[in-house]
């Protein structure tokens, strides 16, 4: 995590684990922010402070929610003290884990049932399936012996078992069940105010620092871990746009320095280390492929740390936040359509094929519960059907997957046509690719995203009688630009890149520095300011963020001007290499 000036504090002794802190808060210029004093920021961190100064903004005189933070649980109470100056006391109450004989994500469920949204609104902050959530509501329900979403809204909040940060942030809806009377959605709200308190003393702190360099700075985050094959992806590109640009860059054009920090971004240590490391390096504009889906801690600093930041994260969730609150995430840039646009590319190709005649194609899909690469909803059978397909299976798993046979054999039952595989992991696409070809050679399989990675295709049995079907929503085109970035990518690091990550980072730093190159500034207002207000034409396609959440749109799904969109690609991969079928293919 970042390091923000300090609230003034007076640490008393704790009561048993209790652990107790007396804070100063003032209004700024641009919000509520802590007084500056050394001591309860590395305790407290900067997203509690956040919510201590929103409480304060409320005006309330206490409060009482679960604080959930980097894998730890505490119960949190704060309470106004009486004087001119605002004096909040802090009381927190660690816990071994969620509260009430309740799983972490059914602490989120009730706390987005007592926020009044939908069963739909939840699937889409969680990133998870609307009839997944429906069945853990209903199994919510009968933990919670209530009736009602209402009731079980109404006894969280008598048992403070709201937590905060609440998923996905929150509008509160005062109509909804009574929403606006809870006084620590008030406290989630008001945190806004706080946010930009500590983004200006943050700007302040960084705007006091001389600057002793004359090149623009950009930083690529490079996934690693189970992703380090994309990670590796990310960098390369990144740092070929970089040189390039250092190459054929003007007497009167600023060089780039270019700096990759590689995250694991499911292992918490390392997102904190490389937060860290992203800070130190102080940059001017950030660039990454989809840590911030894997991991909020990315996203969020990505929100507060206040330069450009461009990425890959196709979760919908990502765009919201950014059309939903532009005043803390109006910097941040998605550069490539959103997940809804996987599903659009699959009903293509599934329409596509001929009829069989006497009945329905089947089909059966395996994907990752969550982080952006969805291709179900709760219209998905119903849009299947309307292309003459039925769904016979629908298997949702997670990162990794223990007993990949016999998920597979259970796909496999009703001898579905095409079985789909929408997953992140290289790893554990090919061993899914992999136990279908040993179950039944010859099937055809769909995938979302993952062959776009080398390694993937090294990993897999290509198996003669079938076929391997995949879709991106940035992948690199075999026009001439396409063709070109290849050349040069495979003279600088000896082998061809992968569809779709190294083109994309390529175009993110060509992009942040023509920005830059125009507007003449290194201000990340100023920057965005072009980014919103033109097309940029690179490798992957064309990028605009016209749209309130700031996303590139595809084309021919979401946009029908292929000029101000990106492709949407369908690849055919096999032991001869990767063929692409068209932009909106059959097979």
């Amino acid at each position: 995590m970042r390091s923000l000036p300090a609230p003034r504090t007076a640490v008393a002794p704790g009561r048993g684990v209790d652990q107790l802190w007396e804070v100063s808060v003032a209004p700024g210029a641009e919000g509520a922010a802590p007084f500056d004093a050394p001591g309860a920021s590395a305790a407290l961190g900067p997203e509690l402070l956040r919510r201590v100064v929103g409480f304060a903004v409320a005006g309330l005189s206490s409060v009482r929610f679960l604080w959930y933070e980097d894998g730890r649980w505490a119960r949190c109470a704060l309470e106004r003290r009486p004087g001119e100056q605002a004096q909040v006391s802090v009381v927190l109450s660690p816990l071994d884990g969620p509260p009430g004989g309740l799983t972490a994500r059914e602490i989120d469920i009730v706390s987005l049932v007592a926020l009044g949204l939908s069963n739909r609104e939840i699937s889409s902050r969680l990133g998870t399936s609307i009839r997944t959530v429906t069945t853990q509501v209903e199994r919510l329900l009968k933990k919670l012996g209530q009736d009602s979403r209402a009731g079980a809204g109404a006894l969280a909040v008598d048992r403070d078992l709201i937590r905060l940060p609440i998923p996905g942030g929150t509008e509160q809806k005062p109509d909804a069940d009574g929403a606006g009377s809870i006084r620590v959605l008030d406290v989630e709200r008001h945190s806004g105010a706080a946010a930009a308190g500590l983004r200006a003393t943050a700007r302040a702190h960084r705007a006091g620092r001389p600057r002793r360099r004359e090149t623009l700075r950009i930083a690529t985050i490079a996934v690693g871990g189970a992703f380090a094959a994309d990670g590796r992806e990310t960098a390369q590109g990144a740092a070929l746009a970089a040189s390039d640009v250092n190459t054929l860059r003007s007497d009167l054009g600023r060089a780039v320095e270019h700096v990759t920090v590689n995250i694991d971004p499911l292992d918490d240590a390392s997102v904190r280390a490389g937060l860290a490391a992203l800070e130190e390096a102080a940059p001017d504009a950030i660039t990454s492929s989809y840590a911030s889906a894997l991991s909020p801690a990315v996203f969020e600093f990505a929100a507060d740390f206040g330069v450009t930041f461009l990425h890959t994260n196709t979760w919908t969730r990502s765009v919201a936040a950014v059309r939903e609150d532009p005043g803390r995430y109006g910097h941040v840039f998605q550069t490539c359509p959103s997940e809804p646009t996987y599903q659009a590319a699959l009903l293509s190709f599934l329409g596509g094929c001929p009829s069989r005649g006497d009945r329905r194609h089947r089909l059966a899909v395996v994907e990752l519960d969550g982080y952006g690469c969805a291709v179900t909803d709760d219209t998905f059978e119903t849009r299947v059907a309307g292309v003459g397909w039925e769904v016979t299976s629908t298997h949702r798993v997670g990162l990794t997957v223990d007993r990949v046979d016999e998920l597979v054999a259970d796909a496999l039952a009703d001898r579905p046509d095409v079985v789909v595989l929408s997953h992140l992991s290289v790893e554990t696409a090919a061993e899914l690719q992999n136990a279908i070809t040993r179950h039944r050679p010859g099937q055809l399989t769909y995938h979302i995203y993952t062959p776009s990675v080398p390694g993937f295709a090294r990993r897999i049995a290509h198996d003669p009688g079938g076929q391997v079907i995949w879709s991106t929503v940035t992948g690199r085109p075999d026009d001439p630009l396409g063709r070109r970035f290849t050349e040069a990518y495979a003279r600088a690091y000896g082998s061809a890149p992968g569809r779709s990550q190294a083109s994309a980072a390529y175009d993110q730093v060509r992009m942040v520095h023509a920005a830059h190159a125009i507007t003449g500034s290194f201000s990340p207002a100023a920057i965005g300011g072009h980014l919103r207000e033109s097309a940029y034409r690179g490798v992957n396609g064309t990028y605009l963020f016209a749209d309130a959440g700031q996303a590139v749109t595809g084309y021919p799904y979401d946009s029908v001007d292929q000029s101000l969109s990106q492709p949407t690609l369908t690849y055919r991969l096999s032991g001869a290499g990767q063929e692409i079928l068209s932009v909106s293919p059959g097979p």
